[in-house]
């Protein structure tokens, strides 16, 4: 047997503790990067899973909310910010909407070459700061991605929406969802391979009061805020085959539109368990026949048999939701839409806008608003939209 030399053992010796060290350097980045990152809980998970809302307290470091905040104040003596109300489809463009800074919410956009967005102009602001916060967003939308069972989270990073939001003393936001069946929002609601899935938000003000006003007001199904015992039946919420959620059933059964009918038109589902297909889920639906999605405002109800009528409750509609009223719903004054009586909501949460906080929900299911700013400084935050694909995209809409 050949033997080795001394100086080749001491080779391989140094060799191994060089590996071993690096592997122990590596193994502490690791772990101290991990550490860096906080986590959602199941109960959490579950909550945003069932139509809920989850608030994180002290989810971003105050070292980075700080920053934050001073580069969102540099950008508006810079003039990036723009006045971004919530658009009545009914009077046209946004030159039309007659949005103002002191009444309406503000938004650090419009600044990018079209296509790029304003958070990710490497000239303007802290951009560092931006994409170390963009950095843990990517952690966090990893994780819900898993644990949602939404894996085109993942997609292209710049197809995400994330942006600063400016509210003066006296501003707010009406009541509003997020994302709508593409169906319901003409041809071009086609038009892009993505949609929003996952709202979050994240507020960088400094020892904000409650007395300050500026909550966001949330609307989460009765059934399952607070109660993670409560859970939603026959199907997932947002979301079934690419096929968007309109409405609800019996109070927790989510009810799709199916825009993929062989008869060229739609009509409107539920699911239920089933071990014979591979999602789990069989389609029960609901509608008495196919048909096309009329224009702004829509009731679905009236696709519904008379007898399920009552037990049909519509996610947005005209009265919940101004970006959908016609024209003969606005009151003469104002922008603001007339709501019956019979349409307020009395399961309500309202989050204060503490620095630090984290806020996580469905796009497509959870009405919300911003109450009005009533303390004498302004309630800042950085906000956004994770995407995932849409069920369909047409090329060449303009």
């Amino acid at each position: 047997m050949k033997t080795l030399s001394p100086r080749f053992l001491s080779l391989v010796v140094a060799l191994f503790s060089w590996a071993e060290k690096d592997a122990s350097l590596f193994a502490s980045a690791l772990s101290s990067s991990t550490k860096a990152t906080p986590t959602i809980s199941k109960a959490d998970m579950d909550k945003i899973a069932n139509g809920g809302v989850a608030v994180l307290p002290n989810f971003v470091p105050q070292d980075l909310v700080e920053r934050m905040r001073t580069d969102a104040k540099q950008l508006k003596k810079k003039g990036a910010f723009r006045p971004d109300g919530l658009s009545n489809y009914a009077k046209g463009n946004s030159d039309q909407q007659g949005f103002s800074k002191a009444n309406d919410r503000q938004t650090f956009r419009g600044i990018g070459n079209g296509i790029q967005q304003s958070w990710y102009v490497s000239d303007l602001g802290d951009y560092q700061t931006r994409l170390e916060f963009d950095n843990l967003l990517a952690q966090l939308r990893k994780q819900l991605a898993a644990d949602l069972g939404r894996p085109t989270l993942l997609g292209h990073e710049r197809r995400h929406e994330i942006t600063y939001n400016w509210y003066e003393p006296g501003a707010k936001l009406g009541r509003h969802l997020d994302e709508h069946h593409e169906e319901t929002k003409g041809p071009k609601g086609w038009r892009y391979p993505s949609r929003r899935s996952v709202t979050w938000l994240v507020y960088l003000n400094e020892n904000w009061k409650e007395s300050e006003g500026g909550a966001l007001l949330c609307h989460p199904r009765s059934a399952h805020e607070g109660d993670t015992s409560s859970f939603v039946e026959g199907g997932p919420i947002g979301s079934h085959e690419g096929n968007l959620q309109v409405g609800w059933m019996d109070d927790h059964t989510p009810v799709y539109l199916d825009a993929f009918r062989e008869s060229g038109m739609t009509a409107l589902y539920s699911c239920k368990a089933s071990s014979e297909n591979n999602d789990g889920y069989e389609k029960i639906y609901w509608s008495k026949h196919d048909f096309d999605v009329p224009a702004q405002p829509i009731d679905f109800r009236v696709f519904l048999p008379k007898k399920v009528q009552p037990r049909f409750e519509q996610i947005s509609t005209a009265s919940k939701d101004p970006r959908f009223a016609n024209a003969s719903t606005l009151t003469p004054s104002s922008n603001s839409v007339q709501v019956p009586p019979a349409m307020v909501d009395t399961n309500n949460l309202e989050v204060t806008p503490s620095g630090g906080t984290l806020v996580l929900f469905d796009s497509v299911t959870l009405p919300h608003s911003v109450l009005e700013v009533t303390g004498d400084r302004q309630r800042i935050a950085a906000t956004g939209w994770f995407h995932e694909d849409s069920q369909f995209a047409f090329d060449g809409i303009a």
